[in-house]
Protein backbone atom coordinates (compact mmCIF):
# COMPACT_ATOMS: atom_id res chain seq x y z
CA UNK A 1 0.00 0.00 0.00
CA UNK A 2 2.56 2.51 1.18
CA UNK A 3 4.60 1.54 -2.77
CA UNK A 4 1.26 2.30 -4.07
CA UNK A 5 0.76 5.66 -2.69
CA UNK A 6 4.31 6.48 -3.80
CA UNK A 7 3.26 5.72 -7.09
CA UNK A 8 0.52 7.56 -7.26
CA UNK A 9 2.15 11.39 -5.41
CA UNK A 10 4.81 10.78 -8.15
CA UNK A 11 2.38 10.34 -11.04
CA UNK A 12 -0.02 13.43 -9.33
CA UNK A 13 3.54 15.49 -9.36
CA UNK A 14 4.10 14.40 -13.02
CA UNK A 15 1.18 15.51 -14.61
CA UNK A 16 1.28 18.60 -12.32
CA UNK A 17 4.28 19.94 -14.02
CA UNK A 18 3.62 19.06 -17.20
CA UNK A 19 0.23 21.19 -17.11
CA UNK A 20 0.57 23.53 -20.52
CA UNK A 21 -0.90 26.81 -20.94
CA UNK A 22 -1.82 28.88 -23.70
CA UNK A 23 0.73 29.95 -26.21
CA UNK A 24 1.22 33.96 -24.37
CA UNK A 25 0.72 32.50 -20.84
CA UNK A 26 3.91 32.05 -19.03
CA UNK A 27 3.02 30.62 -15.20
CA UNK A 28 4.86 32.16 -12.19
CA UNK A 29 5.54 30.45 -8.88
CA UNK A 30 4.96 32.39 -5.65
CA UNK A 31 8.28 32.73 -3.53
CA UNK A 32 7.42 36.53 -2.66
CA UNK A 33 10.49 38.84 -1.48
CA UNK A 34 10.22 42.20 0.26
CA UNK A 35 12.18 45.17 -0.78
CA UNK A 36 12.43 47.63 1.78
CA UNK A 37 13.11 51.60 0.92
CA UNK A 38 14.92 51.64 -2.02
CA UNK A 39 16.11 54.83 -2.49
CA UNK A 40 15.33 56.80 -5.46
CA UNK A 41 14.56 60.31 -4.21
CA UNK A 42 17.41 62.24 -5.91
CA UNK A 43 14.90 64.41 -8.50
CA UNK A 44 13.13 66.96 -9.19
CA UNK A 45 9.79 67.75 -11.09
CA UNK A 46 9.10 69.96 -13.61
CA UNK A 47 5.90 71.49 -13.13
CA UNK A 48 4.95 72.45 -16.12
CA UNK A 49 4.83 68.61 -18.19
CA UNK A 50 5.38 66.52 -15.14
CA UNK A 51 8.97 65.33 -16.58
CA UNK A 52 11.04 64.17 -13.67
CA UNK A 53 14.81 64.74 -14.20
CA UNK A 54 17.76 63.26 -11.58
CA UNK A 55 19.11 59.87 -10.85
CA UNK A 56 17.91 56.66 -11.77
CA UNK A 57 18.43 53.98 -9.05
CA UNK A 58 18.91 50.92 -11.04
CA UNK A 59 17.38 47.43 -9.87
CA UNK A 60 18.33 43.44 -10.53
CA UNK A 61 15.65 41.46 -9.86
CA UNK A 62 18.30 38.45 -10.20
CA UNK A 63 20.51 40.33 -7.40
CA UNK A 64 18.04 41.43 -5.75
CA UNK A 65 19.05 44.70 -5.29
CA UNK A 66 19.99 48.16 -6.67
CA UNK A 67 23.27 47.69 -8.60
CA UNK A 68 25.55 50.05 -11.31
CA UNK A 69 26.28 48.48 -13.92
CA UNK A 70 24.20 47.59 -17.53
CA UNK A 71 22.42 44.11 -16.49
CA UNK A 72 19.51 45.95 -14.62
CA UNK A 73 15.87 45.30 -15.05
CA UNK A 74 13.85 48.68 -13.39
CA UNK A 75 15.24 52.00 -12.60
CA UNK A 76 13.51 54.48 -10.53
CA UNK A 77 13.65 58.19 -10.34
CA UNK A 78 10.40 59.94 -8.20
CA UNK A 79 7.24 58.54 -9.72
CA UNK A 80 9.32 57.73 -13.15
CA UNK A 81 9.82 53.63 -13.60
CA UNK A 82 11.76 52.67 -16.40
CA UNK A 83 12.54 49.17 -17.96
CA UNK A 84 15.94 48.10 -19.37
CA UNK A 85 14.44 47.75 -23.37
CA UNK A 86 13.20 50.05 -26.16
CA UNK A 87 14.93 53.88 -26.16
CA UNK A 88 15.53 56.81 -23.70
CA UNK A 89 13.05 59.36 -23.76
CA UNK A 90 15.27 61.87 -22.18
CA UNK A 91 19.07 62.16 -21.47
CA UNK A 92 19.50 62.56 -17.99
CA UNK A 93 18.19 58.34 -18.35
CA UNK A 94 20.57 55.41 -18.15
CA UNK A 95 20.91 53.47 -21.99
CA UNK A 96 18.81 50.60 -22.62
CA UNK A 97 20.88 47.68 -23.47
CA UNK A 98 18.50 44.59 -22.57
CA UNK A 99 15.01 43.36 -23.60
CA UNK A 100 12.82 44.22 -20.69
CA UNK A 101 9.32 45.06 -20.83
CA UNK A 102 6.22 45.82 -18.42
CA UNK A 103 2.83 46.14 -18.48
CA UNK A 104 0.13 46.60 -15.42
CA UNK A 105 -1.87 43.83 -14.44
CA UNK A 106 -4.88 44.50 -11.70
CA UNK A 107 -5.72 42.04 -9.24
CA UNK A 108 -4.31 40.82 -6.20
CA UNK A 109 -0.55 39.68 -6.55
CA UNK A 110 -1.09 35.85 -5.60
CA UNK A 111 -3.41 35.48 -8.17
CA UNK A 112 -1.66 36.59 -11.32
CA UNK A 113 -0.10 33.30 -12.34
CA UNK A 114 0.46 34.18 -15.63
CA UNK A 115 2.70 36.77 -17.86
CA UNK A 116 0.33 37.53 -20.78
CA UNK A 117 3.36 38.03 -23.18
CA UNK A 118 0.75 40.31 -25.65
CA UNK A 119 0.92 42.98 -23.03
CA UNK A 120 4.01 43.94 -22.17
CA UNK A 121 6.01 47.05 -23.62
CA UNK A 122 9.05 48.78 -23.65
CA UNK A 123 10.23 52.44 -23.06
CA UNK A 124 10.05 54.17 -26.51
CA UNK A 125 11.27 58.25 -26.95
CA UNK A 126 7.62 59.29 -26.24
CA UNK A 127 7.86 58.31 -22.60
CA UNK A 128 7.96 55.30 -20.56
CA UNK A 129 5.55 51.89 -20.75
CA UNK A 130 4.46 52.96 -17.31
CA UNK A 131 2.81 56.07 -17.35
CA UNK A 132 4.01 58.76 -15.40
CA UNK A 133 1.52 62.31 -14.66
CA UNK A 134 2.32 61.82 -10.67
CA UNK A 135 -0.59 59.66 -10.32
CA UNK A 136 -2.89 62.30 -11.54
CA UNK A 137 -5.12 59.88 -14.37
CA UNK A 138 -5.07 56.98 -12.08
CA UNK A 139 -4.00 55.22 -15.31
CA UNK A 140 0.10 54.40 -13.84
CA UNK A 141 1.23 52.57 -10.53
CA UNK A 142 -0.63 55.47 -8.38
CA UNK A 143 -2.85 57.92 -7.49
CA UNK A 144 -2.36 61.57 -6.36
CA UNK A 145 -4.30 63.21 -2.81
CA UNK A 146 -4.88 67.15 -3.75
CA UNK A 147 -5.71 67.44 -0.74
CA UNK A 148 -3.16 65.90 0.99
CA UNK A 149 -0.60 66.32 -2.01
CA UNK A 150 0.15 62.40 -1.12
CA UNK A 151 1.10 59.95 -3.60
CA UNK A 152 -0.08 56.19 -2.65
CA UNK A 153 0.94 52.81 -4.97
CA UNK A 154 -3.08 51.97 -6.48
CA UNK A 155 -4.56 48.94 -4.68
CA UNK A 156 -4.73 46.06 -7.21
CA UNK A 157 -2.27 47.55 -9.58
CA UNK A 158 1.06 44.76 -10.15
CA UNK A 159 3.81 45.28 -12.83
CA UNK A 160 4.29 42.23 -14.98
CA UNK A 161 7.91 42.35 -16.17
CA UNK A 162 10.02 40.68 -18.50
CA UNK A 163 13.59 41.18 -17.55
CA UNK A 164 16.01 42.61 -19.60
CA UNK A 165 17.33 39.10 -20.04
CA UNK A 166 13.97 37.47 -20.78
CA UNK A 167 12.80 36.05 -17.07
CA UNK A 168 9.84 37.21 -15.67
CA UNK A 169 8.92 39.14 -12.54
CA UNK A 170 5.80 40.60 -10.77
CA UNK A 171 6.36 43.26 -8.20
CA UNK A 172 3.47 45.40 -5.80
CA UNK A 173 4.53 48.19 -4.69
CA UNK A 174 3.89 48.87 -1.27
CA UNK A 175 5.25 52.39 -0.26
CA UNK A 176 6.20 55.66 -1.47
CA UNK A 177 7.45 58.04 1.39
CA UNK A 178 10.29 57.83 4.31
CA UNK A 179 7.81 57.50 6.67
CA UNK A 180 4.99 55.70 7.03
CA UNK A 181 2.65 58.85 8.27
CA UNK A 182 4.17 60.93 5.53
CA UNK A 183 3.73 64.81 6.06
CA UNK A 184 4.88 66.72 2.72
CA UNK A 185 3.87 70.26 4.26
CA UNK A 186 6.54 69.12 7.35
CA UNK A 187 9.46 67.69 5.03
CA UNK A 188 8.47 63.81 4.41
CA UNK A 189 10.05 63.16 1.09
CA UNK A 190 8.67 61.03 -1.60
CA UNK A 191 11.15 58.46 -3.80
CA UNK A 192 11.58 55.85 -1.09
CA UNK A 193 10.00 52.62 -2.93
CA UNK A 194 9.33 49.50 -0.67
CA UNK A 195 7.51 46.42 -2.76
CA UNK A 196 7.06 42.99 -2.83
CA UNK A 197 8.49 41.09 -5.91
CA UNK A 198 8.59 37.51 -7.25
CA UNK A 199 11.06 36.77 -9.82
CA UNK A 200 11.17 33.20 -12.25
CA UNK A 201 15.17 32.83 -12.59
CA UNK A 202 14.90 29.42 -13.91
CA UNK A 203 11.96 29.79 -16.43
CA UNK A 204 12.62 28.86 -20.31
CA UNK A 205 10.11 29.12 -23.09
CA UNK A 206 9.78 26.67 -25.73
CA UNK A 207 8.99 27.72 -29.68
CA UNK A 208 5.36 27.91 -28.80
CA UNK A 209 5.63 30.16 -25.99
CA UNK A 210 4.89 27.70 -23.23
CA UNK A 211 5.98 27.76 -20.27
CA UNK A 212 9.10 25.54 -19.64
CA UNK A 213 10.28 24.46 -15.69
Amino acid sequence: MQKLNLILSVLMLFFTSCEKTSNNDIIIDEDVITFVELNASQYDVNILDSLVTGKFEKFSFLEGDTVIHDNWDVAFSGTTIIVNGGDRYSVNQPERTGNAAVYIATGIMSNIKIVDINKLEQDNASGPAIIDDLGISELGWASYDMSTHILSPTAGKVLVFRTHDNKYAKMEILYFYDSPTPQPFEGDYGGFYTFNYVYQSDLLIDENGNAMF
